[in-house]
């Protein structure tokens, strides 16, 4: 399993060239089982976002738990640790004008592990894993709308199946449950708490993928030369047009 994951690194590095590293979630059931690998427990209560970002920016390993990634309570629930304190939805009533109605739908929506049956989660960069040889359960990419583009494209013409997304607005860290639970590959836009706490940029986009499904798009990619930037640009092979304005500065003759 090694080579297959130090092979899916590396193709992500030079066919989409995507943006830090590559990073894999694996579930456990007792917190002792992922401890026992080797990498340690976070040390700090931070947000599901902030992780998944600190493992793809920074490349660090951690083991989470309830105690340690509750600093935004949507990320415990998705990753099925904890449940969101009973005085949540007064509190987005009172603070941000919402309906009783409105928050029963918002909870609703957000892709959840099932509450209880994990205690404890590795967040690494894929090199960890292969390191440990250790497969995940799913792999978390930041991609710009390109990169997505390419990855999401390379999946459907190899397969014939449309990639999945949804999203209400307020809980991206949810690709982690969808991906795992629901269906791959995932695509999600950063929420607001990932903008404020994970420092997403304007053009950053979230994916999830189960490993087979991510090897099928790599594949698809490099059997028919697609790769970042995506060769779909005329310009380089087409004469300035006569009628653009920096035709007239920078040609020998202006008709």
């Amino acid at each position: 399993m090694s080579s297959r994951l130090s092979s899916i690194v590396q193709d992500l590095h030079s066919v989409v060239k995507i943006r830090g590293e590559p990073v894999g979630i694996k579930m456990f059931e007792r917190v002792e089982d992922a401890t026992k690998l080797g990498i340690r427990l976070l040390e700090k209560n931070l947000a599901l976002c902030q992780v998944l970002k600190l493992a793809a920016v920074y490349g660090r390993a951690v083991v989470v738990t309830e105690e340690n990634v509750d600093a935004c309570v949507v990320g415990t629930a998705v990753l099925g640790f904890k449940a969101p304190p009973p005085d949540l939805e007064k509190r987005w009533i009172e603070n941000f004008a919402y309906t009783p109605e409105i928050f029963k739908k918002l909870v609703e929506a957000v892709h959840t592990l099932p509450m209880g049956k994990y205690r404890a989660a590795v967040i690494a960069p894929l090199r960890t894993f292969e390191i440990k040889n250790l497969e995940p359960d799913a792999v978390f990419l930041v991609v710009n709308s390109a990169q997505a583009y390419l990855l999401l494209v390379g999946y459907f013409d190899a397969t014939g199946k449309k990639p999945y997304s949804d999203f209400n607005g307020h809980a991206a860290c949810e690709v982690v449950a969808a991906t795992i639970v629901k269906s791959s590959p995932w695509l999600t836009i950063p929420c607001g708490g990932a903008r404020a706490l994970a420092e997403a940029q304007d053009d950053e986009l979230w994916m999830g993928f189960r490993i087979e499904d991510l090897e099928i798009a790599l594949r698809r990619l490099k059997q028919v030369g697609l790769r970042y930037p995506p060769p779909l640009y005329q310009m380089l092979i087409t004469p300035p047009v006569p009628e653009h304005p920096l035709t007239k500065l920078i040609a020998r003759k202006v008709e």
